[in-house]
């Protein structure tokens, strides 16, 4: 875009949205699942049904890697809602800032003339000019090129996408990606606003001379940069001011984009996907399909993977939860044998929504079979995981 001479910010709107979008619009399809067994279902003779599948059960490894979850969703929700609290207290700042401006007009342009803050754009749903006191010093051609600038910032309505980065930031704290386009965003609402000032063909010394002479004088309001221009990227603004345009804009344009696109298909391509979300069986074959130490294979090192024997019972639904219409679910380990038979032994319990769910499960375990697993075609031991559904059905 700025081969070309166009604006900047959309590549980088575009590229934290989708930092934003991504993990939530994919969750649970890039993830692989170690169950494939479908649900047990036991159901009752109570009015309703529930219509659940074993695909839609949150997925836990180990009581280790629940709680593991549990913490860092925690400390996600604090993360978010302190950075939330952080740009609370700059808006505040920054009302506060713009009740305590004078409303004026500087060259025919209305705006606010501050005491120690600006020159800049404030308010999200209505940007206007602030201007410190000051600027009336200066000549009066060096503030058209302040007030130029400005009026390019609130006419593209800058502060607004100042917000909506700062919030993205928020919402998505541990991804550093996201930090990093936001700033960069806010660079490029910058180079966007320089770029507009100057094409009407000013002197660039003069107006980089300005913007030194602007930063000098400048007073910090702590957190109010948050939503309003900053001098963080002066220099790089300044270069870029200076920077020679392309002689072959085109190519260079060709060039960056075919770069660009071949990022993205080998980013989003299902081999890339493939090999981070599932283990490659045939270049680790010694570490995967090798079992523990208590000869119990995994389901993805196995070739044919444990399966319900059609003929074989279910727990019975307990009759003070039937009788009370109560519905759930549970989530158990153990261990298949090379019989078909369940390891009592290794019962464990992943998830189940009441606590009177399980003993029907533990009753009823040891008369329930399998299809034992295969590897190279001998029997072996697999480690499951069973979803059982208790539904109240006609």
């Amino acid at each position: 875009a700025r081969v070309l001479g166009r604006q900047g910010r959309l590549p980088w709107i575009v590229a934290l949205v989708a930092s934003v979008a991504w993990p939530i619009l994919t969750a649970g399809v890039l993830r692989p699942s170690p169950v494939r067994l479908s649900a047990v279902r036991v159901f009752g003779d109570a009015p309703g049904i529930v219509r659940a599948v074993a695909a839609q059960l949150p997925r836990v490894s180990s009581d280790a890697s629940a709680r593991l979850s549990t913490i860092l969703a925690a400390l996600w929700a604090v993360a978010s809602v302190a950075l939330l609290l952080r740009l609370a207290l700059a808006q505040r700042k920054l009302a506060r800032l713009t009740r305590d401006a004078r409303p004026d007009t500087l060259d025919g342009e209305p705006l606010l003339i501050t005491e120690r803050f600006g020159p800049a754009v404030v308010g999200a749903l209505r940007p206007r000019i602030a201007m410190p006191g000051w600027m009336r010093e200066i000549d009066r051609p060096l503030r058209s090129l302040v007030l130029r600038h400005e009026r390019a910032h609130r006419d593209a309505r800058d502060p607004m996408l100042a917000w909506l980065g700062e919030v993205a930031v928020a919402l998505v704290p541990w991804n550093p990606a996201a930090w990093w386009q936001a700033r960069r965003l806010r660079l490029a609402l910058e180079l966007d606003c320089d770029q507009r000032t100057l094409r009407t063909g000013d002197d660039v010394v003069t107006y980089s001379q300005l913007l030194l002479l602007i930063s000098q004088r400048q007073q910090t309001v702590r957190l109010a940069p948050m939503l309003a221009e900053s001098t963080n990227h002066l220099s790089l603004r300044i270069a870029a001011m200076q920077r020679p345009r392309s002689a072959h804009p085109f190519r260079a344009t060709v060039a960056l984009g075919a770069t660009a696109f071949a990022a993205i298909a080998v980013a989003c391509s299902p081999a890339m996907r493939d090999d981070i979300t599932r283990p490659n069986i045939g270049m680790t074959a010694s570490l995967t399909m090798s079992p523990d130490k208590n000869g119990v294979y995994f389901e993805y090192q196995v070739e044919k993977p444990v399966v319900p024997d059609t003929g074989s019972r279910a727990p019975l639904y307990p009759q003070e939860l039937r009788t009370a219409g109560i519905e759930g679910q549970a989530i158990v380990e153990f261990v298949v044998d090379t019989t078909g038979r369940a390891d009592v032994s290794s019962f464990k319990v992943l998830r189940v929504s009441d606590e009177r769910f399980l003993e029907p499960i533990r009753v009823a375990l040891p008369q329930m079979r399998w299809v034992p697993a295969q590897v190279g075609g001998r029997k072996v031991k697999q480690l499951v995981q069973q979803p059982f559904l208790f539904a109240l059905a006609k």
